[in-house]
């Protein structure tokens, strides 16, 4: 059996994930993905009817992928809120280019913009909590997880920043 013939529709979704990241929601082609997997065109038919279905592949796994990581890490190993803050900055560092990919394609596609809102609001429910933990009202606690989520998108949205240090300080500002 050659490669061609074991390849899974969840590896024509990681292909799909990874060129997303890489170039953008425009450069998820089924020929960019063939070329990248080594195969056929008819290798993607097999798996799917169109890109329109492996476009909504995608938006599962995104939306899946960033709740289950937010929950992970902030209700995770350790019971001090600071350190689920920050880990879940870690977190939003390491995933950038495809946070950065799915927001820019959210501006033109409902579907997209639905994927990144019910993300959103696991991550600012995740971070509302911790700020709760720590002794700031609901209110006050909501309003900082909406200026952190802000600070850090913004951040990777800005060409040439890598902004290690501004994300670390942002969040000392934040928990004052």
């Amino acid at each position: 059996m050659t490669t061609r013939a074991r390849m899974a529709r969840r590896d024509w979704i990681e292909a799909a994930y990874q060129e997303l990241a890489r170039a953008g929601e425009r450069g998820v082609t089924i020929n960019a993905l063939a070329a990248r997997l080594g195969v056929t065109k008819g290798s993607f038919y097999w798996h799917f009817t169109d890109r329109p279905e492996l476009m909504r592949a995608l938006l599962d796994r995104w939306a899946h992928e960033r709740t289950d990581e937010v929950l992970g890490l902030s209700l995770g190993s350790t019971g001090d809120p600071r350190e689920r803050l920050r880990r879940i900055q870690a977190l939003g560092r390491e995933v950038a280019p495809i946070d950065r990919a799915m927001r820019l394609w959210a501006q033109h596609e409902p579907a997209a913009e639905e994927a990144v809102r019910h993300a959103d609001r696991a991550l600012l429910g995740h971070i509302a909590a911790c700020l709760d933990d720590l002794g700031f009202g609901a209110g006050e606690a909501r309003l900082r997880a909406r200026l952190m989520l802000r600070s850090w998108v913004g951040g990777y949205l800005m060409p040439g920043e890598d902004g290690s240090d501004l994300y670390e300080r942002t969040l000392e500002i934040l928990l004052a």
